[in-house]
């Protein structure tokens, strides 16, 4: 997901109103559809919006990662081996899970940095899922098999980790999404033990919410999370096929969704971004598309992110 520096993060808060921009469940447009072609997409797994609003997807199968506008306008795409986590830091790099490995790219393709491979040391992964960026600009990756996060520097510079394989408070049996917010917790779904778990920038653990269910703030196999600029919580719950919202305590507030392929309907959701509208683009894997949802940004959200974004140039 994409990531802000410090400074825009302090202006929007002191300039939008509080839950102006949580307007998560009106669906608004969806693009793509099964396929290779520019557009297309074979079971994508990551999504995330850059400083320039533009969306990336990694398209899994077709190995590749696209670009579009903030409008689902296709414009350019780049090879990489098996894509999953996407992730986007406040200079417009993108950084790519790619089998065991993380790549980082310009906004055009360009690749400019790598770091990982096999393994269980440090700075090593088995099957990273995703990947995060912080306001300071450090990389959070969810390294699955290894059953922890990693935490690097932005040119991959190993700093820290954290987990374990269980079920206590920690611990992970499936770590597959994770988000980072404006003052640096990390928030991690687990799709075994259907739950978010949440953490200091330094790994220590504060709260965790969910169990397996289909009631409000219960999961099956949660698989995206974002926040926006306000610290809400969207989860993508992936086989109850619908998205949750919560605040930065766990307390649940809205889901929408159900199963199908009509608009508003998911066919197993995953990865998932906010932009700075507010406006959520939610990864529909098995139905080939993205879908965007909220209300449209009033001119005063409009003006303060355009004001903001003059302190990330």
């Amino acid at each position: 997901m994409r990531r802000f520096p410090a400074t825009a993060l302090l202006a929007l808060s002191m300039l939008v109103p509080a839950g102006a921009i949580a307007q998560a469940n009106t669906f608004l447009f969806a693009w793509g559809a099964n396929g290779s072609a520019p557009g297309q997409f074979q079971f994508p797994h990551g999504l995330a919006i850059g400083l320039d609003s533009a969306v990336y997807i990694g398209d899994t199968i077709n190995h590749r990662v696209q670009k579009f506008s903030s409008t689902g306008a296709f414009l350019t795409q780049w090879p990489v081996s098996f894509p999953s986590g996407v992730a986007v830091d406040a200079a417009n790099n993108v950084f790519v899970c790619s089998n065991d490995v993380i790549q980082k790219f310009t906004s055009t393709g360009t690749l400019i940095g790598q770091w990982g491979g096999t393994g269980t040391a440090d700075g090593r992964f088995q099957f990273p899922l995703d990947v995060a960026v912080d306001a300071l600009g450090f990389i959070y990756v969810a390294d699955w098999r290894n059953y922890r996060i990693q935490k690097f520097t932005n040119t991959g510079g190993f700093v820290t980790k954290w987990g374990s394989l269980g079920a206590g408070n920690g611990q992970f049996q499936q770590p597959a999404a994770l988000a980072v917010d404006a003052s640096g917790f990390v928030y991690v779904t687990d799709m075994v033990q259907h739950r978010v778990q949440k953490f200091t920038a330094a790994g220590v653990f504060t709260l965790a919410w969910g169990g397996s269910g289909s009631g409000n703030g219960q999961f099956n196999s949660p698989t995206g999370i974002a926040l926006d600029l306000q610290g809400h919580v969207f989860v993508t719950d992936g086989n109850n096929q619908r998205v949750q919202v919560f605040d930065s305590s766990g307390t649940f507030t809205l889901a929408f969704g159900t199963a199908g392929a009509g608009p508003g309907q998911f066919n197993h959701p995953g990865a998932l971004d906010v932009d700075g509208a507010g406006h959520l683009f939610v990864l529909d894997k098995e139905n080939s598309r993205v879908q965007v949802f909220g209300g449209a940004a009033t001119a005063t959200e409009q003006r303060t992110w355009s004001a903001a974004k003059q302190l990330w140039r």
